[in-house]
């Protein structure tokens, strides 16, 4: 059998596959960029920030890093007698990570409110055993699962007698992004060999995901924003068979998905993938059979959680599916709202709340989307769903300033509270230089999520998996509400990614120096 680069020729329609879904998603990708750097002085209305440089300075910068980057020897940092990749390097670098974010909660929690407040709030009130707002969890269910699981940690520390127990939630908030950043590293080493990638990828994830005022916030971002990450660490794990490994995937983003429904996307992805694969490749039976092994597995995987989100919901909200709900249906309809533009409407949680049943809730719904969407035409649509997808992609710090109403800030005047709080709060006065100093880091990962979907041949499942999941997560920023909070539970793959072009960029440095020497 004819052999091209390593891959029999049985498989050859499977790279075809994955490289031509990679190629897609960076063009995709590419267009985004576009718009979030060409599209500014245009599109600032619909979403402004406090940086001190525009998007095309910012962008500019962030291409002299990466030229810095590639221009590093090639054996840059090989004389560290570290081995920075070790179990025990990555195990104490965290561990002090996660002392400096506690650190942070600690000078930075405030009580915040609206959907948050609800949630923590509803904790408190079944760790005491009293009685939830079950109309709340009726209208919005996706926030049940979270109250009810913050509520073991309240009733722990109740029993302990803790002054404050609502910060023992802040602190469990920013060790489960310490572990998301922790599988993340994980996997960033299974998929990449250069140390000086390696290194970038650590700092993105230290001071893009770990180091930020969201992980004060006891909400469904900092609490689902390790499970796909984790899908992702069973996916590239060799050792396990096919049918417990594909269980494993289904069971962790299912369970997931019971804090926050977008988890599932990089499941869809995963399928997809594999679909298109098995549908384009010459492999034939077997890989038909290897299909249904996996069909097989990720029904068995989601069926405990789904068990527990209705269970869930029949305690938090009296009932498994809420008549009351406020669907899929109704986020797409504010999703196309031409004034909001994805934003929060009341007007349209108004209509929504007018139906008295599910059925005809989203048979209204779906007839005010399409009437909505049908109604722009062409060249409006375009407009509409560019200016979106510049609300999303446009805030490198992902709103963290933005996205949560303060209720109540306790009064902390430490020299260490007082800088933090410059540098974090919107109203600190060295805010700006910190939004600025992200924004170009979001540049960073941009243009190597670029390089790594564009880039080469190494690692193309991975890359096609990945890259299809970054660009599900856009089309469901087009779709539905917008937020760039909502990249937060996507942020280790955006590192992840980002890691693969870094090391994408750097063995080109290598080929080119051989190809000198």
């Amino acid at each position: 059998m004819k052999q091209t680069r390593g891959l029999p020729e049985s498989a050859q329609g499977g790279v075809t596959v994955f490289s031509g879904l990679s190629v897609l998603c960076g063009v995709w990708f590419a267009g985004i960029l576009g718009i979030v750097v060409f599209k500014q002085r245009a599109f600032e209305f619909a979403y402004q920030t406090n940086m001190l440089l525009s998007n095309g300075l910012l962008l500019l910068m962030a291409l002299l890093l990466l030229l810095g980057f590639f221009a590093l020897r090639p054996g840059w940092g090989r004389g560290l007698r570290l081995d920075i990749r070790s179990n025990g390097f990555l195990l104490g670098y965290f561990a002090a990570l996660l002392v400096l974010q506690l650190l942070i909660a600690r000078s930075l929690w405030f009580y915040p409110g609206w959907d948050v407040e609800t949630v923590y709030q509803s904790a408190f009130t079944v760790a005491g055993g009293g009685a939830v707002e079950k109309d709340y969890f009726a209208t919005y269910p996706n926030n049940a699962a979270l109250a009810l699981l913050l509520s073991i940690p309240v009733w722990v520390v109740g029993r302990l007698g803790k002054d404050v127990p609502y910060t023992v939630l802040v602190y469990l908030s920013a060790l489960m992004v310490n572990v998301a950043c922790f599988v993340c590293m994980l996997c960033v080493r299974k998929l990449i060999k250069s140390r000086a990638a390696w290194l970038a990828a650590l700092l993105l994830c230290t001071a893009w995901i770990a180091v930020s005022l969201i992980i004060t916030i006891p909400y469904t971002d900092t609490f689902a924003i390790v499970f796909p990450v984790l899908a992702l660490y069973v996916y590239l794990s060799k050792k396990l068979p096919l049918f417990p490994k594909w269980a494993l995937i289904s069971l962790i983003c299912v369970f997931g998905a019971s804090i926050k429904p977008t988890v599932l996307v990089i499941l869809f992805a995963m399928v997809l993938v594999l679909g298109a694969n098995g549908i384009l490749s010459r492999q034939g039976r077997a890989l038909w059979k290897r299909g249904l092994i996996v069909a097989a597995a990720l029904i068995v995987g989601a069926v405990p959680g789904r068990i527990w989100q209705d269970r869930v919901l029949l305690l938090m909200a009296g009932d498994a599916t809420p008549e009351a709900q406020h669907s899929i249906t109704h986020f797409l309809m504010m999703g196309m709202n031409d004034t909001a533009y994805g934003g929060h409407s009341d007007e349209d949680v108004a209509f929504s709340t007018s139906f008295p049943t599910l059925a005809q809730r989203r048979q209204a719904n779906l007839a005010v989307a399409w009437e909505r969407v049908s109604g722009r035409g062409v060249t409006g649509n375009l407009r509409f769903f560019a200016v979106k997808l510049y609300k999303g992609f446009n805030d490198g710090t992902m709103a963290q300033t933005k996205s949560f109403i303060s209720m109540e800030t306790p009064v902390r005047n430490d020299v260490w509270g007082k800088l933090l709080k410059s540098v974090f709060m919107a109203e600190g006065s060295n805010n700006a230089l910190y939004q600025t100093a992200e924004q170009v880091l979001w540049m960073v990962i941009l243009l190597s999520v670029l390089a790594a979907m564009l880039g080469g041949p190494r690692k193309q499942k991975v890359t096609g998996v990945l890259a299809v999941t970054l660009a599900g997560l856009s089309l469901y920023l087009m779709l539905f509400e917008v937020w760039p909070r909502y990249i937060y539970l996507y942020a280790p793959i955006f590192v992840v990614l980002a890691g693969m072009g870094l090391d994408a960029i750097r063995q080109r440095r290598f080929a080119l120096a051989v190809a000198k020497g």
